[in-house]
């Protein structure tokens, strides 16, 4: 898997959940509407929290590279190898997405600081589900968070160095000094690593508590932990929202179909019969899309249930290659027609459970109408 060894996306297993599934795959009958939201997870696994824990990590340490800057950071351990260990997983994550891979925050908690790590959410899922594709999953990450009761004044000249609108900083890893009688640790020199050294373009310092943005992983020493729910949000089912999440998937999986349906004469041809025959736009759009998605199968099944499977996992893979031969004329009106009844029926079942679906388009689209998604 290349950058993305450290990192697995969550899937729900068993067997009661397979079956519903089938079952549901056949009742759909190979309708789908790409606009309804579907729970998905990437999470990130705890090799970040293994390395910092194997480097003895306790804290970090700061100062400048020079007279003149920038100013570093130094993540301090026991361990230096464990550090250099950890720091070289970071590398990694930046080399695959950027030096901003790494989301390091420090909060001023008097009289010392917390200080949390983890990564950097946008680029997590970047890194999971790559750049503008079907999928966008909810994400679960890990943070690793120190207190510590001093801090040294050049801390507070770093926070206000971070409010500037350009604000580097060198981010290293270093041995922890040795103790001594009688000396504050915040007052001891070290010597940092620079061997393979991250330039960050910023770093996040808050002076208060209600500075943090409403996810910040890094927590005051006195503050009971965040609230944790066992159930996912409800997912927004609004026609704005389907019709959004509609558009941005059918761009990221078959955009060259949706370029020559919206740009090329034979593909507005094609719409225009559709709609002449009940079909509204999107709906048009989406069965030629769905009708298209069978080409990108490895191969053809021969049982119902298996090509359906097989449909339905494709769909969130697929990227459609600018240079696909797509020939409007080749579909025939009435499949577009029949698709379409299919991912009617599809969006009805979903938006009402209890309701009795038709067999008929029209019937299906008045369905839609009453239901706010006409």
């Amino acid at each position: 898997m290349g950058k993305k060894q450290h990192q697995k996306r969550a899937k729900a297993k068993g067997p009661a959940g397979d079956a519903r599934a089938d079952a549901s795959l056949l009742t759909d009958a190979g309708g789908y509407d790409w606009g309804w939201p579907r729970t998905e997870m990437a999470a990130a696994n705890l090799e970040l929290i293994r390395r910092l824990s194997a480097g003895g990590f306790s804290g970090c340490a700061y100062g400048l590279m020079s007279p003149d800057g920038p100013p570093f950071l130094s993540l301090v351990g026991t361990n230096l190898a464990g550090m250099k260990s950890a720091m070289a997983l970071i590398r990694e994550w930046s080399d695959a997405v950027g030096p901003n891979a790494l989301q390091l925050e420090i909060l001023l908690d008097d009289p010392g600081y917390a200080i949390a790590l983890s990564q950097q959410p946008d680029l997590l899922r970047l890194r999971l589900t790559g750049l503008d594709t079907v999928l966008q999953p909810m994400l679960m990450t890990t943070s690793v968070m120190k207190t510590l009761d001093t801090r040294h004044p050049f801390l507070q000249q770093l926070a206000q160095y971070a409010n500037e609108p350009i604000a580097p900083i060198v981010l290293t890893v270093a041995q922890q000094p040795p103790s001594r009688p009688g000396t504050l640790i915040s007052t001891i020199g070290f010597r940092p690593d620079h061997a393979n050294a991250i330039m960050l373009p910023g770093l996040n310092i808050y002076a208060r508590a209600e500075d943090r943005p409403a996810f910040s992983a890094v927590r005051g020493r006195h503050e009971p932990p965040p609230e944790l729910t066992k159930r996912f949000p409800d997912p927004d089912q609004s026609p704005q929202a389907l019709a959004r999440q509609r558009e941005r998937r059918l761009k990221a999986a078959l955009p060259k179909t949706l370029h020559v349906l919206r740009h090329r004469q034979d593909g507005k041809a094609l719409l225009d019969r559709a709609k002449a025959a009940g079909c509204a736009p999107w709906q048009a759009e989406q069965a030629v899309c769905n009708l298209r998605v069978p080409d990108f199968l490895a191969y053809q099944p021969n049982g119902k249930a298996k090509r359906l499977a097989m449909l339905d996992k494709i769909r969130s893979v697929i990227v459609e290659p600018a240079s696909t031969s797509f020939w409007p004329e080749t579909i025939e009106l009435e499949a577009v027609l029949e698709q379409a009844k299919l991912d009617a029926a599809f969006l009805v079942r979903r938006l009402d459970k209890d309701a009795k679906v038709s067999g008929i388009l029209a019937d299906l689209n008045a369905q839609l109408r009453e239901l706010g998604h006409g």
